[in-house]
């Protein structure tokens, strides 16, 4: 109890994969120019919202950088370092912690090298909306349904 049980509520809510999005993906050779056409058919974002992966994350790369690159070089040849990550089954805790450190909108989840997906402050919300609505009712986190602002 108390004002700020939310917030303990973070260091004891583990990330689970079905709190993630998946984004577009775009490989490490893949040429540019193809790419960019590819990931906005796919819906990407025109920020830094693609990721490069191979099986593992590489880094990230933005949309609309992807497409100024024109039809020279690949991919890989744009791809920013990731700074913002963390390991599947960590606290939402160290999450929020992690996009408050690198100012971003997303957290990268990585089980091992393995990209999984990423962790938004919306999907954050939602797992921890989880988390205390499976604790009131006595189920399991994921047998919880509610309406999302994120379905929206």
């Amino acid at each position: 109890m108390g004002a700020d049980r939310g917030l303990k509520r973070l260091s004891v809510t583990e990330i689970q994969p079905d709190d993630l999005e998946e984004p577009p993906v775009a490989r490490l050779d893949e040429p540019a120019a193809q790419a960019a056409a590819r990931l906005r058919e796919e819906g990407a974002p025109a920020g830094p919202s693609s990721w490069t992966a191979d099986g593992d994350l590489h880094g990230w790369v933005g949309v609309d950088e992807v497409a100024q690159a024109g039809a020279g070089g690949t991919v890989g040849d744009l791809a920013h370092r990731m700074n913002s990550w963390v390991p599947v089954g960590a606290p939402l805790k160290q999450a929020f912690g992690v996009m408050l450190q690198h100012d971003a909108g997303w957290v990268a989840v990585l089980d091992g090298a393995r990209f999984l997906g990423v962790l938004t402050p919306a999907k954050l919300h939602e797992a921890l909306r989880r988390s205390v609505d499976a604790d009131a009712q006595g189920v399991a986190r994921d047998e919880v349904q509610f309406d999302s602002v994120a379905d929206a």
